[in-house]
């Protein structure tokens, strides 16, 4: 017995040894090295990075710095960073290894509030068709001016919803709307739920009608409700959902309402004149709103 634990222990160390000495950019990407490669710590992921972008990435420069490995089909896998660099800003970068020496990579900017949302259950990282390669579900705004959302909207609730991303020739592409299932039986049941607990949601105490505290549980409620209608557009339930909503919130005088109107009009398209109309709404509800900052 003696005897087996001592080859047991040598066997793990000259595992750890191993593991600790080896490169990422040294070993295949695949089943056989799937351990070794989670063996390794930031470090190695910061020298692989440094080599691969030729960069001077520091694990020091990024508020945030996390990294895991993910299958990415005929038993391969890929390298998942995630990082910031400020409040405002987060990445994903995503890297694959095509063959000794010779490495892809794609990059995700993504606006750190829309990262994800407190009502989603699920994993950023899944396989939702069992294929043997994961998805990605990234929250992303509806609002296409991430301009207007940095700066005049950036604390105000803003409408995201559930992006789900595809692996396709090497790379990942849009597939939300091959994904129905998923936002049928697993997204739109968590927003039912989200949306009632909003509407049940009251002002904070504190808060009184002249700022934007008081007003949050009905923005709040606004955003979840965009973004369920924009889920019913993608998987072709009702491509006009959250129409009539948007004309009600054009005669709003809170102009979060009626930015929220332009919103909807842009994402499902073909109302160029509303949108140019809701815009000009907006201005006006603004001049009248007494809190400048909405």
């Amino acid at each position: 017995m003696k005897k087996v634990l001592i080859v047991l222990l040598t066997t793990m160390l000259a595992f750890a040894s191993v593991a600790s000495s080896a490169e990422i950019g040294d070993l295949a990407w695949n089943e056989a090295n799937i351990k070794r490669l989670r063996a390794l710590d930031k470090a190695a992921v910061v020298r692989f990075v440094q080599r691969t972008d030729d960069s001077d990435f520091s694990a020091s420069d990024y508020g945030e710095f996390e990294f895991d490995w993910y299958p990415a089909g005929d038993g391969k896998y890929e390298l998942a960073l995630s990082s910031s660099t400020g409040p405002d800003i987060s990445n994903l970068d995503i890297y694959w290894r095509d063959a000794p020496g010779k490495f892809r990579s794609q990059n995700f900017g993504i606006l750190a509030f829309a990262r994800t949302e407190e009502w989603y259950e699920g994993a950023e990282f899944s396989d939702l068709n069992g294929d043997g390669k994961e998805e990605i579900i990234l929250f992303e705004p509806l609002d296409s001016d991430h301009s207007a959302i940095l700066f005049r909207r950036k604390f105000i609730p803003n409408a995201t919803w559930p992006k789900v991303y595809r692996l396709h020739d090497g790379k990942y592409v849009d597939g939300s709307r091959d994904f129905s299932d998923f936002y049928q039986n697993k997204i739109l049941p968590q927003l039912d739920k989200a949306i009632v607990k909003a509407e049940n949601a009251n002002a904070p105490p504190w808060s009184d009608p002249s700022d934007n505290d008081w007003q949050l549980p009905e923005r709040n409620l606004a955003a979840l409700i965009m973004c369920r209608d924009k889920i019913r557009r993608i998987i072709g339930r009702d491509p006009d959902a959250g129409l009539a909503q948007a004309r009600k919130w054009m005669t709003d005088s809170d102009p979060v309402f009626v930015d929220n109107a332009r919103i909807v009009f842009q994402d499902i398209g073909g109302h160029e004149e509303e949108v140019r109309a809701a815009k000009l709404a907006t201005e006006r509800a603004s001049k009248n709103w007494p809190n400048k900052n909405w």
